[in-house]
């Protein structure tokens, strides 16, 4: 009997060690959604805490969705998708190369909550100000289920870096007759959201949609996010016009040396080496004191 225990420890003891050491594992699994551990057909319903291995190959239905960790960092696989945990690694080692990419996103995220909340204390005023004058309550007898009220969770849960759930939310909004707001700015959090999970692809034609209002206080994260999109979906052609109009529109913002090193790495890749290096040496000559500057370094080096 003491054998049987000890043996089972030991079991219950090496499958917690493989799964610590694991470096993909499911952290929640909703709606329908299959694993195929092994790669080899042998499809099963995910659990949490399931290990995968790099040829395991994941799928979702149209209303299933996982959430993974890979290498320490949280993944979602949205709606409708088959992926392989190779391809995953694959998307997350195109950003781990830009090594300050990881800093520059609460950074973006900052200066989006700080417009979307100065836009909306503009527009509670202007609202404020009518309803004393008209009597009109703008706020009264919303529900769970009243569209303003989705389309403020949704900004709620992005913020919070719930991006997985915003997707949902702005999913059905857009979906549905009407989003309670600006169907330009429910694209623009539906497209940054699947930028953040690396849903590449899908997020650039939320993000075009989104960047129709110029005016628009998220219009320069779009702008940004699309760029990159584009760069990490190997659409170099794409990033270079993307980039280039991040650096025409807002070339003394916090972002445009990141900008002119991404200009210069896309010109690097598509061969123009002339036009390559002429984006670095102004970062060389302008940008000293930035995260992108050795990096820019670094690149001159291999022209």
């Amino acid at each position: 009997m003491n054998r049987v225990v000890c043996c089972l420890s030991v079991a219950v003891f090496t499958l917690v060690l493989a799964v610590g050491f694991c470096e993909t594992v499911v952290l929640y699994t909703s709606g329908d959604s299959e694993v195929d551990v092994n790669g080899n057909g042998g499809w099963i319903k995910p659990a949490a805490d399931m290990p995968l291995t790099d040829s395991s190959i994941v799928r979702t239905g149209p209303d299933g969705e996982l959430e993974l960790e890979i290498d320490g960092e949280r993944v979602l696989v949205g709606r409708d998708t088959q992926t392989g945990i190779a391809s995953l690694k694959a998307k997350l080692g195109q950003r781990k190369k830009l090594a300050w990419f990881t800093k520059l996103s609460p950074v973006v995220n900052n200066l989006i909550g700080a417009r979307s909340k100065h836009t909306e204390t503009a527009l509670m005023g202007v609202r404020g100000a009518q309803s004393e004058e008209e009597g009109i309550d703008w706020m009264g007898g919303l529900d769970e289920d009243d569209p303003q009220v989705m389309f403020e969770n949704g900004k709620e849960l992005y913020k919070e870096g719930e991006y997985g759930r915003a997707i949902n939310v702005f999913k059905g909004l857009l979906e549905s007759e009407g989003t309670a707001g600006s169907t330009h700015e429910a694209s623009f959090y539906l497209g940054s959201s699947m930028f953040h999970t690396m849903q590449y692809e899908e997020s650039i034609s939320y993000l075009k949609e989104s960047m129709r209002r110029k005016d628009a206080y998220y219009y320069e994260v779009a702008l940004l996010h699309s760029s990159f999109a584009r760069y990490f979906t190997q659409d170099y052609e794409g990033a270079i016009l993307g980039f280039g109009s991040y650096v025409r529109e807002f070339g003394d913002g916090t972002f445009a040396p990141y900008a002119l090193l991404m200009l210069g790495k896309s010109h690097k890749v598509i061969g123009d080496r002339e036009e390559a290096k002429r984006y670095f040496d102004r970062i060389k000559a302008g940008y000293s004191d930035t995260d992108v500057y050795y990096d820019a370094l670094s690149e001159m080096e291999e022209l």
